[in-house]
């Protein structure tokens, strides 16, 4: 039973025009017949044998099994560990943004995630809390950094320029003051005030009378003029004087005054009646000088007249009046005293004389 064999009928021909022919398989696979992908027909021998050449796929002899690659794998590990820890390291492309040469690794990025903010390499903060004993270039005697400490780019320039403070000026607009007569109003509108740059740019200009501030300015500011408008216009009725304060990047700070307003009342002189009663409306008839107190020189010019010269009795009494030649002629005048427009006046006249151009000096 064992020796006998099994007729079978295979298609040499195709499937339209098939032609059998009697055949004798000698073993059960050669007998089991399948097709490729193509549809012809083939047994499970043949497929097998074509699966393992499509797996070798035309390698060289070294390399043609399983245990060859294997071994030649375990022979180049650290090639393969390190083309692995490469791959690993690689920074992945995120979606519109490209890679350069400037990008960092895995590891570069996370070394730089655990930076604080406003570190600095190699940490290049001076930090010394100890005071300085002596004054070097800008640095003060006695100067600490702040706690957080001083980056060491700003010590030098500290130490090689010296800090220069700004030369400032002002003046009040539209006049900077002077002497002006009692009972008037002046008008002040703006203050310019001038800078000279010192070694810190100029962050705030601001204008004072007294203690209370009128104006500033903190934007725009140059060398030379710079005007404030002051907040509202100031009505000036007595002596007054304004401050500018300019403070610069350093936080130190110029003080300036700008002229000053001097009230006053006037001084009177000229000519009068040889007859002439002396009073208030003599006073105000004559010549007015608005000035400060001081010695005055006026000049006369009289035909058979008096000469007059009037001023506030506050001032106190003349000590000598001198004639164009300088000769003391105190005791040729005589002094009276009136009210003019509420305040005492002390008022001079001489004996009638005739004269032209006549200069006199009057002295405290």
């Amino acid at each position: 039973m064992a020796k006998e064999r099994v007729t079978m009928y295979r298609n040499t021909g195709t499937e339209s025009a098939p032609v059998w022919e009697e055949w004798f398989a000698r073993t059960v696979a050669d007998a089991v017949m399948m097709s490729d992908a193509d549809g012809e027909e083939q047994n499970i021998v043949q497929y097998v044998n074509k699966k393992i050449s499509d797996l070798i796929g035309g390698a060289p002899e070294t390399y043609d099994t399983l245990k060859e690659i294997a071994d030649y794998i375990a022979s180049h590990k650290n090639v393969a560990d390190a083309l692995n820890a490469a791959v690993g390291n690689k920074v992945n492309k995120v979606e519109g943004k490209g890679l350069s040469t400037n990008d960092y690794t895995n590891e570069e990025k996370s070394k730089l995630a655990g930076v604080e903010a406003g570190a600095t390499a190699n940490d290049t903060l001076y930090k010394n809390q100890t005071p300085s004993t002596v004054a070097v270039g800008g640095i003060e005697k006695g100067y600490v950094p702040p706690a957080a400490g001083v980056e060491a780019v700003e010590m030098i320039n500290r130490l090689l320029h010296p800090y220069v403070a700004p030369v400032v000026t002002a003046a009040m607009s539209p006049s900077n003051g002077g002497v002006v007569e009692a009972g008037t109003t002046q008008t002040v509108s703006a203050v310019t005030v001038n800078i000279t740059p010192g070694s810190a740019a100029i962050s705030k200009i601001e204008v004072f009378d007294g203690s209370t501030s009128i104006g500033s300015l903190t934007s725009g500011i140059k060398a030379g003029a710079n005007t404030v408008t002051l907040a509202s216009q100031l009505s000036v009725t007595a002596n007054k004087q304004l401050s500018v304060t300019v403070t610069d990047a350093d936080g130190k700070t110029v003080t300036a005054k700008t002229g000053s307003y001097t009230f006053v009342n006037p001084y009177y002189y000229g000519a009068v009646a040889a007859d002439a009663v002396v009073n208030e409306e003599l006073v105000k008839a004559a010549a007015k000088s608005v000035q400060a107190k001081g010695n005055k020189s006026f000049n006369y010019t009289c035909n058979n007249q008096k000469m007059l010269y009037a001023y506030p009795a506050s001032y106190g009494a003349l000590s000598k009046i001198l004639d164009a030649n300088s000769f003391d002629v105190t005791g040729t005048f005589t002094r009276s005293e009136v009210t003019v427009g509420g305040v005492a006046y002390y008022v001079y006249t001489n004996d009638p004389s005739t004269v032209s151009a006549f200069k006199m000096t009057f002295n405290y």
